[in-house]
């Protein structure tokens, strides 16, 4: 007999990308460590050393030393990350709510079907 898997109902709960960072120097601090790029190789390329980087990402407002965008240049140069940059800037700044409601409702009505589903399963196994 074989068995046939039933649909499962998914839900995500992870913030819009714009929403987990606060600006695109944490964005790009983020990418660094989640790349599992060597910080102190990938500072050496961008003409800094491992300390000046941490300095610059993690650095307050207050900070002389901050991330520029000769330094954004730089690490999308040696990283390559340019769709992921691009991704949040046009999230963060490309994004209205008109649009963000749309897909928020195209997310929902396509939920519908897989709800109808499940409470039949459910009826017809009660």
């Amino acid at each position: 007999m074989t068995s046939i898997a039933k649909p499962q109902l998914t839900l995500d709960f992870e913030p819009e990308l714009k929403d987990r960072f606060k600006s695109l120097k944490d964005f790009v601090a983020f990418r660094i460590q989640e790349q599992r790029i060597n910080a102190a190789a990938l500072a050496g390329k961008m003409d800094l050393s491992p300390s000046v980087l941490s300095r610059k990402l993690n650095g307050s407002e207050n900070d002389t030393n901050r991330f520029n965008c000769d330094d954004l240049e730089a690490y999308l140069k040696e990283t390559k990350d340019i769709a992921s940059v691009m991704e949040y800037l046009a999230a963060k700044y490309m994004d209205s709510d008109v649009n963000k409601k749309q897909r928020v409702l195209a997310k929902v009505e396509g939920l519908v079907p897989e709800l109808l589903a499940a409470i039949a399963a459910l009826k017809a196994d009660a």
